[in-house]
């Protein structure tokens, strides 16, 4: 198990510092609110611990109330903290998602990198890529077949 845990069903008011102190008594090193593709809070949050043990120790705080909700505490991954907190990152930082393209169908084990050597010719990095990941179910926290490739243009996106 890594040190990063997820946390759903955040107030969607929460703050990262009440996030931090929700973990009262395990040594928390940072946490996260992630946000949708509009840029608004999504429920969710990731917080690392200084170790697995404590993230381990974190998932006993799964159904306690946050607030005026229950959160669920799940085992997650640096991975997939930096999918997700990037989701929302093209919304928050005022580029327009006009000119992005939303991939389906991907094979399961398909890399960030794959999908950058796809377009190549195409200016795109790997900050310009965020991968699905399943968020419920049998197979939450698992590849989900989807990405969203950022492009510079409209017209880029649809050539």
């Amino acid at each position: 198990m890594s040190s990063v845990v997820r946390v759903r069903g955040l107030p969607f008011e929460t703050t990262e510092a009440e996030l931090i102190t929700f973990f009262s008594g395990l040594p928390v090193t940072s946490a996260i609110i992630t946000h949708d593709m509009a840029g608004r809070p999504s429920g969710e949050g990731f917080v690392t611990f200084a170790d697995a043990e404590s993230a381990k120790g974190a998932l006993s705080f799964s159904m306690q109330n946050l607030g005026r909700r229950y959160v669920e505490v799940f085992e997650s991954s640096p991975d997939e903290m930096t999918t997700k907190a990037s989701m929302g990152q093209a919304a928050a930082m005022g580029q327009h998602t006009d000119a992005v393209l939303r991939m389906r169908g991907l094979p399961f084990d398909v890399t960030i990198s794959q999908v950058v050597e796809f377009f190549d010719g195409y200016a795109i990095t790997d900050g310009n890529v965020t991968m699905g990941i399943t968020a419920d179910g049998k197979f939450a926290g698992q590849p989900s077949g989807e990405a969203w490739v950022q492009f510079a243009s409209q017209d880029l996106a649809t050539a």
